[in-house]
Formats: structure tokens, sequence, C-alpha cells
């Protein structure tokens, strides 16, 4: 639950992009979009609590 709020107060709306297997842990890494523009905002991975914010 805390990894979500997380990501809620980090991202806020998001949709997933894709899914790949998180190299450090070996869980899924996930790459979000902005649920209203599309652009990609970020990655995270639950497994080994690690979250990417992408400033462009």
């Amino acid at each position: 639950m805390y990894f979500e709020n997380l990501l809620d107060a980090l991202f806020g709306e998001r949709e997933i992009l894709h899914v790949l297997e998180c190299s450090i842990c070996g869980f899924d890494e996930i790459y979000y979009v902005d649920s209203t523009t599309k652009k990609q905002i970020g990655r995270a991975c639950c497994g080994c609590q690690f979250v990417q914010k992408f400033e462009f």
C-alpha cells in the first residue's frame, strides 16, 4: 500500500505504458504515462522499491 501511495504522490493520475523485467530484482518494472497528455512520466519497480520520475 505504501508503494502505491508513493506513486500517487509522485506521478498522480497515470496509465501503464509497458512492463519489463527489472534488471535489479527480476520483478516487473512498469513504465507510466500521464493519463491526460499520454507523455511518459516515469518508471517504477515495487520489487526493489525503485522509482524514477522523468523530467523532460
